[in-house]
């Protein structure tokens, strides 16, 4: 009887050695991934910065998108370009 006991012994290192092997290599891909979606989110960020450094500005538009509040006894008025008070 021994012998079963220390084979199940060797068996229950080997099944312990690689649960620790499968959890260390899943590990490593996770992080793996991980910094290639940070890579990749990176580039987005840096590309879409560098575009907007480049482009063309629009003109301002005649103040159509200037907006004015006013209060009033029944509440606000928003009105989608100012008046002039003269």
């Amino acid at each position: 009887m021994p012998e079963a006991a220390a084979s199940s012994n060797i068996l229950s290192a080997l099944v312990r050695a690689l649960g620790w092997l499968a959890l260390i290599v899943g590990a490593g891909l996770a992080l793996m991934f991980a910094a290639a979606a940070a890579l990749v989110i990176g580039l987005m960020i840096a590309g879409a910065a560098l575009a907007l450094r480049f482009a063309p500005r629009q003109a301002m538009a005649g103040g159509a998108d200037i907006l004015d509040a006013q209060r009033t006894p029944s509440g606000w008025v928003v009105e989608a370009a100012a008046r002039r008070k003269s």
